[in-house]
């Protein structure tokens, strides 16, 4: 007869239960490369991490900071020189702050100062840049289709727009196309910096949807903040479009990011446990040095190219740069490796797995 195993309230409330389950969590990780549903949530991403939210947020502070410098020389009851400068000024900053903030978020976050400041610094110059370019064509387009509009509805409907809703929603879809077009630059300095195509899209299509859902919403929000009378509130709308400018266009390239992103290295040990590193450049370089695409730092036994990760016809091939300490996968050293999804991979005292979108686990 088979001895019982009792197991007392002692024995559950015991410490080092919980310590096993997390160390059998954070195998099961390493060898299946997915997460798991342990609570001690070791193996979930700091939301810290996610690209998107930290996008979000510094588009919104970057948008911010340049209503709050701009808002005061803006005049809405004159049709001055003064009015057209702030004009220009208001989405040139807005595209400058973003686009400083934006580009120099990712560095920071991977502890390499020198991308940072190189993404920041060509990112706020492009933005500044882009914002002036695209103010004016925005402001070409804004002018024809308000001529347009005039010419259907009559010039009464726009003195009283709150009784003639019609006017309002096609003035609604005139802005969100004119500040749809102004907020191309936002995103687009750290593609440019990283010289990738693919994050230079991505932040091209965020700031051109943070611009579009800023320009929509301008006219409702003055319409509540006057209660329909649109005859005042113009700077409490503005700065709200413009916010939501910087924090939709961060989202958005963010969540460009995650929905075009194929593979990518998921870090389970190292300096930035918890951080996921897209393979967006071919070749992806990992090592020491500040200029590798994945920076692996303070870590003695990691040359400065010690691998890299390459786009092949089909798939992705990890190499080992003939460095001293090596690359393993899944505990064996390589020179060369096809990867496959939940491939974990050691670099020094670093720990990765690859992963790619809409993938099985091929085999692990």
């Amino acid at each position: 007869m088979e001895e019982k195993i009792i197991i007392t309230r002692e024995d559950l409330m015991d410490t080092k239960v919980d310590e096993v389950l997390k160390r059998q969590a954070e195998e099961l990780s390493l060898h299946t490369g997915m997460q798991t549903n342990s609570n001690t949530g070791s193996d979930k991403i700091k939301l810290i991490h996610k690209s998107w939210f930290n996008l979000m947020v510094v588009g919104l502070i970057g948008a911010f900071i340049a209503w709050l410098l701009v808002e005061p020389i803006f005049d809405d009851d004159s049709v001055s020189l003064q009015k057209i400068i702030a004009a220009y000024l208001l989405f040139s900053s807005v595209g400058g702050f973003c686009g400083l903030l934006i580009g120099c978020v990712e560095g920071i976050l991977s502890r390499n100062f020198t991308r940072a400041i190189k993404g920041g610094l060509l990112g706020g110059l492009i933005g500044f840049v882009g914002g002036l370019i695209s103010t004016y064509a925005a402001g070409i387009v804004f002018s024809i289709v308000e001529k347009l509009a005039i010419a259907i509805f009559g010039i009464e409907a726009f003195a009283d727009l709150k009784h003639n809703l019609l006017a309002l929603a096609f003035i609604m879809v005139a802005r969100s196309l004119a500040w749809c077009i102004a907020g191309m630059a936002l995103g687009l300095g750290p593609g440019i910096a990283l010289k990738s195509k693919k994050l230079t899209l991505n932040g091209f299509l965020g700031g051109l949807i943070g611009g579009a859902l800023g320009g929509l919403l301008f006219d409702p929000i003055n319409y509540i903040v006057s209660a329909g009378s649109m005859d005042y509130g113009a700077e409490i709308s503005r700065g709200a479009g413009l916010v939501i400018i910087g924090l939709t266009a961060g989202l958005m390239i963010g969540l460009v990011e995650l929905i075009t992103m194929d593979a990518w290295l998921y870090m389970t040990d190292g300096p930035l446990r918890g951080k996921q590193f897209i393979i967006y450049k071919n070749p992806t370089f990992i090592g020491s040095s500040t200029k590798a695409e994945i920076y692996l730092f303070k870590d003695p036994y990691i040359n400065p190219w010690h691998a890299k990760v390459s786009i092949v016809r089909d798939g992705y091939l990890l190499e080992d740069n003939e460095s001293i300490s090596g690359t393993f996968v899944n505990g064996r050293r390589i020179k060369k490796h096809k990867l496959v999804p939940g491939d974990v991979i050691k670099i020094g005292e670093s720990t990765l797995i690859y992963r790619e979108k809409n993938k099985t686990m091929g085999g692990h």
